[in-house]
């Protein structure tokens, strides 16, 4: 009978220690997801033309950041390294997911979902995922197009009214302010049944930001933007008003960012602060008055989310590390040591995409590496589609915004800025002689994060900590394999290909292949 008592308390035991975390007091999560919004496109931001009072509110009640980062200005990877907390040279979804791009996570990384799903969470995702191969443990993933704010704020309704004793982490992943939102004919159609009225923008009146040349046909793409924007507040809005009104808000964290910064030249698939810089709130409801409507000077990321989310909900995470940290001790905070640094990392952004950078971001300072930095920078087809860029080519324009064209596609291996003088990255001390020590410790920064995350590239690249470790194709060491403009030197694999030549800077194949 002794032995019965003491095995019944070792399985009661068992029993209260696996207990869900649902046993005690409900902590769900809710986190609001835009597309492609720079960091200061919000009212409380700043902006002094684009109305968002829903973002504000939840300004007003939480904590709003200042300096947060998505690591990877790329809408699927970037969504890779929110759902892993893994930086997207470890989680294997080097660009994006969807069609002939292919990428995918790799197998044994697991999402937030599931980790939660482990943890007997009720799980949800509204809206744009766009993340391979889907993930099975998600709870309530109906069909419904991003861009319809209305019926995604529908179906959270729907979720939130839902009758459990779970928790519950709910993801709205919205489509706007991405333009190709607003360029679909049925986008109008819906607004229009959504009975949301839309604000509209006067392009004489938006303040055209410093990384962009000031014309009418870029005015014109910004007053669409403001548009979306404020379509998307009232989307949000919605939902902020369902989470109150099924009495859950007390018991809910609710996080609200963007994937990355905008889509427009400069910002997409770079690493400058168009766009990788982002808004980022949290509105905790536990922490007391004093610690609403703060503004932090911390610097996060969004490898932070799942850390953040795991933290939130005393979920355990994987086997193996995250490369983010919880930012809960930073909320309500305005300063906090030991957040002064992020480490950004991008590989693809479509499949014909590959230009690798590296990057880390201080308050002062940022540090990139341009890995394949030979390569001419290849263009996203979102940029190649816009009218910024197509009529910067057509007029001929040397400059995009405040830096040359030129240097926006032909980069240098290693460039360093000074953000406090020179905000808009166009004058790259890299090679000045007096911030070779900055240089020096930034790039050793930079190394010692990248090896800690295991970043395959450092197998086949070197960071030059200095110009004179530099990679030069002046150098007296290299060796050109032939003549580019005229071919001398070039000796062909087989003899019989003839007919090679170059017209006008450009290689001529002939028609038969040359044999």
């Amino acid at each position: 009978m002794r032995r019965f008592l003491s095995d019944l308390v070792i399985v009661f035991s068992l029993f209260l220690t696996a207990a869900p975390v649902y046993a005690g007091e409900q902590k769900n999560v809710l986190i609001l997801f835009s597309d492609n919004q720079n960091w200061n496109d919000c009212g409380c931001y700043g902006n002094p033309v684009v109305k968002t009072p829903h973002i504000d509110r939840l300004a007003r009640e939480g904590t709003r950041y200042q300096n947060a980062f998505a690591t990877t200005a790329s809408c699927g990877p970037s969504r890779g390294v929110f759902y892993t907390g893994l930086h997207v040279h470890a989680n294997g979804q080097y660009g994006h997911p969807h069609g002939d791009h292919n990428f995918r996570l790799k197998p044994k990384v697991e999402t937030v979902f599931a980790l939660l799903d482990q943890n007997r969470y009720r799980t949800g995702m509204i809206g744009k995922y766009h993340l391979y191969p889907e993930d099975t443990t998600i709870d309530f993933q109906p069909r419904v197009s991003s861009y319809q704010v209305k019926a995604m704020a529908d179906l959270a309704t729907e979720f939130l009214n839902q009758k459990s004793e779970k928790p519950f982490f709910l993801v709205m992943g919205y489509h706007d302010p991405h333009p190709t939102s607003r360029t679909r004919p049925e986008w109008g159609v819906k607004v229009k049944e959504s009975g949301i009225s839309l604000t509209t923008y006067d392009p004489r009146e938006i303040p055209v930001p410093s990384y962009l040349p000031d014309r009418p046909d870029v005015r014109e793409g910004l007053a669409g933007y403001y548009q979306q924007i404020s379509y998307l507040d009232a989307g949000i809005g919605r939902v902020l008003d369902a989470l109150k009104a099924s009495g859950q808000a007390e018991n809910t964290l609710v996080i609200f960012t963007s994937d990355h910064g905008s889509s427009e030249p400069g910002a997409m698939a770079n690493h400058y602060d168009p766009g990788v810089r982002i808004p980022f709130i949290v509105r905790d409801p536990k922490r007391a008055e004093s610690e609403q409507g703060v503004v932090s000077d911390a610097m996060v990321s969004l490898l932070d989310i799942t850390p953040t989310i795991l933290d939130w909900t005393n979920t355990k995470g994987p086997k193996y590390k995250l490369h983010g940290r919880s930012i809960l001790p930073t909320v309500g905070k305005k300063q906090l040591p030991g957040w002064d640094e992020v480490c950004l990392s991008h590989v693809f952004h479509e499949v014909t995409m590959y230009y690798p950078m590296r990057t880390l971001r201080t308050r002062d300072y940022k540090l990139i590496w341009n890995l394949e930095w030979r390569s001419k920078y290849p263009l996203p087809i979102d940029t190649l589609s816009r009218s910024t860029w197509k009529e910067t080519l057509r007029l001929q324009e040397p400059t995009l915004g405040q830096r040359t064209v030129q240097k926006f596609l032909f980069r240098d291996e290693v460039e360093l800025y000074d953000l406090k003088q020179d905000p808009d990255e166009v004058i790259n001390l890299a090679c000045q002689p007096e911030y070779q020590e900055l240089r020096k410790e930034l790039s050793d920064k930079l190394l010692k994060h990248l090896k800690e995350t295991d970043d395959l590239w450092l197998k086949q690249y070197t960071l030059p900590i200095s110009c004179e470790t530099e990679s030069d194709a002046t150098q007296s060491e290299y060796k050109p394999l032939f003549n580019g403009s005229d071919l001398t030197g070039w000796t062909l694999k087989r003899a019989n290909r003839k007919g090679y030549h170059v017209a006008e800077g450009k290689l001529v194949c002939p028609a038969d292949g040359g044999g």
